[in-house]
């Protein structure tokens, strides 16, 4: 947890953007406590009208009291509409802004948060800040402003009565203050703990039919049940903190209130109050005390902004990749490997150690070793995905224009990860990702080629719907919409990551005739392979 000024700055930061938004639903609250405040006055003139405590015509008051009373409703209206207005926009710019973040941060090669835990920050972290900025903040100040008003109202009727009011609610406040600091690292617990259910269920709901062949679904619903009680532990420690806190609070209002109307009370016995001023004052004291109220239940608010606010920081200020234009290189760029050596954060051991090789413009590269040997891991840092420990990676062309390997240059590969790596949606919005204005005849010969013509012989093509991760077609289908996809991005090296490993020899051999017909010496191919035929298609073998 990071220290309450850190979060605090932080918060300030991430207020900064909608400020415009929030004073004017500030300004929209003021007017209808203005309209409140003259409601008092007119009801308190109407009753001493009435009464003959005060001369004058009655039925001016009483328009004015619904003049009044139509203009607190169109505030209430007013502003409850514009609160969903900005609550929407802060939204969707606050989550565009910290997926933006997490989508162009750094990579270790393994994530440091769950991927449920990321989704819960970016939806209900967010909300909760949001709701804060847009809601609890703006009411906050409202709510001030009413009880200061009020407050001076009340001093001008009876300063005495006013003073012991200011002094009794305040110390109320204050009590339920010196649970701040417990309410708040609760509320960083139980946030915690809720993106811990949340991954738990997202990770098994994905992996539901390898649970269940593993016949371990027991075994996951008692995790379950064990990460719920957790946060249900806390929660239950949080509600006793907040009913102390509010004890308090509640202490103070009764005995504010309890203090006017027994006041009231002997004032109208003695005759040194009449019945309008006995109306306003307990008009008034409601106005202060529902603001202390409403002021000290947005302690809570705060705090759990607090703690969502430290849980975003993770995200948007992960280190960043840098940007700006990307580098093309003309033709099939080599690829020159340096003295390179890469270890992952926390394993002892390089996984590539001082590795030399030049994969020359043109070439078709086989890339083979056993298990754990480093050669995913070598292309990743190839492709800039990953930063090496020493050494270099060089990307140049035939004119021998060199650049070092990074971010600008990644646009040169076309690249094909291990696995299946289709995203839920059709297959053509999978194609499109890598070439958005791709016409039918460019998306009919990359599926050639990948030996992918399948997919027009099936009920609806292109437009076939995967579920995610390609559920729905086979290991081996995916494997060829994912190379075709990779076939429609402009760039001269193609990168072919265990690319065939779900292929049967015959389609391998297909796949690898149409690229090598294709591509040989036009685009520089770099394949991790287990499979012969590739190593036997290849021009030159790189064993790790």
């Amino acid at each position: 947890m990071r220290p309450f000024r850190e979060c605090l700055k932080g918060l300030m930061r991430m207020i900064r953007p909608h400020r415009g938004r929030v004073l004017l639903s500030v300004f929209i609250g003021l007017v209808g406590v203005g309209a409140s405040l003259g409601f008092v006055w007119v009801s308190k003139r109407v009753v001493d009208v009435a009464t003959g405590a005060a001369g004058g015509a009655l039925m001016p008051f009483v328009y004015l009291m619904i003049g009044i009373m139509l203009l607190q409703i169109i505030c209430r209206v007013g502003g409850r509409y514009w609160e969903g207005y900005i609550v929407v926009k802060a939204q969707n710019a606050m989550r565009q802004e910290a997926f933006r973040k997490v989508m162009l941060s750094t990579w270790s090669g393994k994530d440091k948060l769950h991927s449920g835990d990321t989704v819960s920050r970016l939806e209900e972290d967010i909300r909760v800040v949001v709701d804060f900025i847009c809601v609890s903040l703006p009411d906050a100040l409202i709510t001030l402003m009413q009880m200061l008003m009020a407050s001076a109202y009340i001093f001008v009727l009876s300063p005495n009565l006013a003073w012991i009011l200011l002094l009794i609610m305040p110390v109320a406040v204050l009590c339920s203050r010196l649970f701040f600091r417990k309410l708040r690292v609760l509320t960083g617990e139980i946030r915690a703990g809720d993106a811990r259910v949340q991954g738990h269920i997202q990770e098994n709901t994905q992996r539901r039919v390898i649970v269940r062949m593993l016949g371990a679904t027991g075994r996951v619903l008692e995790r379950l049940g064990g990460l719920q009680d957790y946060v249900y532990g806390k929660t239950i420690t949080r509600l006793n903190y907040n009913a102390v806190s509010r004890g308090f609070m509640q202490l103070g209002f009764s005995a504010g209130y309890a203090l006017v109307f027994l006041w009231g009370v002997f004032g109208l016995k003695d005759g040194t109050l009449g019945y309008g001023t006995m109306v306003a004052f307990l008009q008034l004291v409601g106005q202060v005390q529902r603001p202390v109220a409403n002021i000290a239940l947005q302690v809570p608010a705060f705090i759990r902004a607090l703690s969502s606010e430290d849980r975003l920081l993770d995200l948007v200020e992960a280190p960043q990749e840098e940007e700006g234009s990307d580098i093309n290189l003309q033709g099939a760029p080599g690829v020159r490997v340096e003295n390179l050596c890469f270890t992952y954060e926390g394993v002892n051991n390089p996984v590539v150690r001082n590795l030399d090789f030049d994969f020359t413009p043109g070439s078709m590269t086989a890339i083979i070793g056993s298990t754990g040997a480093g050669k995913s891991t070598l292309v990743r840092v190839i492709m800039a995905l990953l930063q090496p420990d020493s050494g270099s990676v060089i990307l140049y062309d035939k004119s021998g224009t060199a650049h070092p390997s990074g971010v600008r240059t990644r646009c040169n590969f076309m690249y094909v990860p291990q696995g299946n790596s289709l995203m839920s949606g059709t297959i053509r919005e999978n194609l499109v990702l890598a070439k958005p204005d791709a016409t039918d005849d460019e998306l009919r010969e990359a599926l050639h080629l990948a030996a992918a013509d399948f997919v027009y012989d099936l009920q609806d093509g292109l437009e076939t719907v995967c579920a995610e991760i390609g559920a729905g077609l086979s290991e081996g289908q995916a494997q060829r919409i994912a190379i075709a996809r990779a076939l429609l991005r402009p760039g001269g090296i193609l990168v072919l990551d265990e690319a065939t490993s779900a292929l049967d020899a015959d389609t391998e051999l297909e796949l690898l005739e149409r690229l090598g017909a294709r591509f040989r010496g036009s685009k520089t191919i770099l394949c991790i392979t287990h499979r012969p035929a590739a190593t036997s298609y290849a021009d030159k073998v790189l064993k790790l």
